[in-house]
């Protein structure tokens, strides 16, 4: 799977949103909210995850409907999984105090974190 640029990772966060197929009007009203998007550049964006297989689209009426192919959890891990090999294995350790070096984390996030750690070391 191939990474997703920008733009087309913003668009599919937006699909990721809906629990049904959204039109491209729903899903620009969404968007909208963070950063506007011109139609016809959301169209072309919408075309692009088409044909890399991360949604399908149906035509109804006048409107177009978009699923996602694709769930979230499994591009994040995809995606996780291909930056930790451009990293190196032996760096994990660094990346994540980079993370936090400027950054204060809670006890809620630190427990979550030893959380995980743990449950990883147990298989």
């Amino acid at each position: 799977m191939k990474r997703l640029p920008d733009a087309e990772f913003s668009v599919m966060q937006g699909v990721w949103n809906f629990d049904i197929p959204v039109s491209t009007a729903e899903l620009k009203a969404k968007l909208d909210e963070k950063k506007e998007w011109n139609m016809s550049a959301l169209q072309t964006v919408l075309s692009r995850l088409e044909e890399k297989g991360f949604v399908k689209s149906e035509k109804n009426g006048r409107n177009r409907f978009y699923t996602p192919l694709i769930s979230e959890e499994v591009y994040l891990v995809e995606e996780g999984r291909s930056f930790a090999e451009r990293i190196g294995g032996k760096r994990l350790l660094k990346l994540v105090a980079a993370m936090f070096d400027n950054r204060k984390i809670s006890d809620e996030e630190a427990e979550e974190l030893m959380a995980f750690i743990e449950s990883k070391r147990k298989g």
